[in-house]
């Protein structure tokens, strides 16, 4: 649009020029995808977004990039080879989409609007029952996600005002843990991360460093979200924990990462009683990994309703 407003308002244009333009610039307008640059290809180009159940392309306003297949400059059957059709490609490009790093945008209703657009998509998505190409999709963009630059959320180095990837990598980590654990939890892991918290530590009290949270809203940059994107991020790690039961190993990698990415206390608390919950489920033994991890987790953000749960439950006395 900014780029045919520059042609349209080009001073040295002859009217009978505009004109013209402005005719075809209404005949495409009304297109559902983009034409080629001489208008003659359009009705060539697939809708993938269409090929998602019905709903999908809610998100469009705010994920852009997962309808960009539709405006690429080849006909429809140049898209399709061995193994892929509309529906994986339209996956694989809402993947491409939800991973993509992205500033927050200021304003209570925008911000909003970022964590419903997501939402929506991925509901859409998660009524798609995965098979064997899809499993490989979603293996292939989870590592691109992880290795690549400053456009991946789930890269190594992300701006501080990034949108959470929190959301979207529980969707990623429960479909890809049937199929690739270690990939599962990696990409999980990464996306604990709240650096926007972490960043104004240096505002609040550091000897509190799980009270942070309490500071933010009043300091730039105000996220208006932040209690939602909180309860996702703890969403995420329980998930993790309870994937994790029985595996030592993972249970205290999780751990660590609760306790580095975490910083409100009420969610470390409710993580402490998930973990025991999770624990002690089954009528056999209990899990005591999981029970020191709900010990220790309990312990960090309130010690006296800690030693309570410790001196009511006879599981936890051996610990």
């Amino acid at each position: 649009g900014a780029l045919w407003m520059c042609i349209v308002l080009n001073p040295h244009c002859k009217l009978e020029q505009k004109v013209s333009w402005l005719t075809q610039l209404k005949k495409w307008n009304g297109m559902d995808v983009c034409p080629w640059e001489d208008g003659n290809h359009g009705n060539e180009l697939p809708n993938l977004t269409n090929a998602l159940p019905q709903g999908a392309n809610a998100n469009q306003e705010n994920m852009g990039q997962c309808k960009s297949l539709e405006y690429q400059h080849l006909p429809a059957h140049k898209f399709l080879e061995e193994g892929e059709s509309y529906l994986t490609l339209a996956v694989e490009v809402a993947l491409i989409g939800l991973g993509q790093q992205r500033i927050m945008p200021d304003g209570l209703y925008a911000q909003e609007k970022v964590c419903r657009n997501e939402e929506q998509l991925i509901s859409k998505l998660q009524e798609i029952e995965l098979d064997d190409t899809l499993v490989k999709i979603f293996r292939k963009q989870a590592v691109f996600l992880l290795e690549a630059g400053p456009y991946s959320g789930l890269g190594e180095v992300i701006h501080r005002d990034s949108v959470p990837m929190h959301t979207f990598a529980k969707y990623l980590f429960t479909s890809l843990l049937p199929h690739d654990a270690e990939l599962a939890y990696k990409s999980a892991l990464r996306a604990m991360r709240l650096l926007v918290l972490e960043s104004m530590a240096s505002l609040g009290d550091t000897s509190r460093p799980h009270h942070i949270a309490s500071v933010v809203p009043n300091r730039y940059p105000r996220w208006f979200t932040l209690s939602h994107i909180e309860s996702q991020q703890c969403e995420l790690a329980s998930a993790m924990l309870t994937a994790a039961k029985g595996d030592v190993q993972r249970l205290e990698t999780v751990l660590e990462s609760i306790q580095k990415n975490i910083h409100s206390s009420s969610h470390i608390f409710r993580l402490a009683q998930d973990a025991f919950k999770i624990a002690t489920l089954m009528d056999s033994l209990p899990d005591i990994t999981l029970l020191k991890v709900s010990l220790e987790l309990g312990l960090q953000t309130v010690p006296t309703a800690a030693l309570s749960l410790l001196l009511s439950n006879p599981a936890l006395h051996k610990l």
